[in-house]
């Protein structure tokens, strides 16, 4: 474990970028009681969207000494993103998202007869925040574990996985696939061998694999026996797969396949491969557009993708 400075010197960082972290933290209105998130947290520095938070981490000199900073932890508001007026859209409500042309999701804010208003900025972006956060422990690199899951569209069951208690950090990239440096554009032209994928980096003692395995079931639904299919998302780039690290894994893999014998199962099982992560824009791209990613989080998981 890291210590901090001493004498009269500028204590150094006792924190880093990819260091496994145990913390609390608490994320609320500047001035208000109104919390937004808080609790007890282990977490890889520098894998979330909060920028603010993993910011703070890094200033950390010392264990159990509470930081506490005034931020707006989601980024100023972007007048580029709205909130702006659009054209009427049926079945369109107050509160829900719609997708832009653009590939980002925007909030409607308001809802008349001739027209919508729309805001893709983070609903909490713009805000002054307090945020407290307070490193309890450093764990050894070794601690976490690795998995890696294809079910469709990335961008909903990563949320699915960082919303796991136990899974320290989530990248949504491209698997299994013969192209070298495959980007999103290449993958979705079906060409490179690539399928989306999630990959997990989670805390044995917390989670087990069999419970990421059972939670990728669960996310991947019907689709299971589905070639090369997750809902309305077609093509090889979406065929849906566990790929394993390890022998265990593999073992813990197939005995979580559900047994329905009348009815084919056509998820890939495979040891994984190289896994190329996609570009920055899709990594934890939901919870940018205001999903929650809580721990526990039970809110419908909405994927635009």
């Amino acid at each position: 474990m890291r210590g901090g400075g001493g004498g009269g010197m500028m204590a150094a960082a006792l924190v880093s970028r990819g260091d496994y972290v145990g913390i609390d933290w608490c994320l609320k209105g500047a001035g208000s009681f109104a919390v937004w998130d808080e609790g007890e947290v282990r977490c890889v520095v520098g894998n979330g969207f909060i920028p603010a938070l993993h910011e703070t981490l890094l200033r950390t000199e010392k264990l159990d000494v509470p930081i506490t900073t005034r931020t707006q932890a989601f980024g100023p508001r972007n007048p580029r993103l709205g909130p702006v007026d659009v054209g009427f859209t049926p079945g369109v409500s107050k509160g829900g998202q719609v997708r832009l042309s653009n590939g980002l999701t925007a909030w409607v804010s308001d809802v008349r007869d001739d027209a919508i208003t729309i805001d893709a900025n983070h609903p909490l972006a713009g805000k002054e925040l307090e945020l407290t956060a307070t490193v309890r422990e450093i764990y050894g690199g070794e601690t976490l574990e690795y998995a890696t899951f294809a079910g469709g569209c990335f961008w909903g069951l990563e949320l699915a996985y960082q919303r796991e208690p136990g899974v320290a950090a989530t990248w949504v990239g491209y698997t299994q696939g013969e192209t070298q440096d495959p980007t999103y554009e290449s993958v979705c032209s079906g060409t490179t061998g690539h399928t989306e994928a999630v990959q997990v980096a989670f805390d044995p003692e917390l989670v087990s694999y069999r419970r990421l395995c059972d939670l990728f079931w669960d996310r991947l639904g019907e689709n299971r026996y589905a070639l090369n299919q997750v809902g309305n998302d077609r093509g090889t780039q979406y065929r849906h797969g566990i790929y394993y690290h390890s022998d265990r894994q593999r073992e813990m893999a197939q005995d979580s396949f559900p047994k329905h014998p009348d009815r084919p199962i056509v998820t890939e099982l495979k040891k994984t491969e190289r896994f190329w992560h996609a570009e920055d824009y899709h990594q934890h791209y939901l919870q940018k557009g205001g999903q929650t990613a809580k721990k526990k989080a039970t809110d419908t998981i909405r994927c635009y993708g």
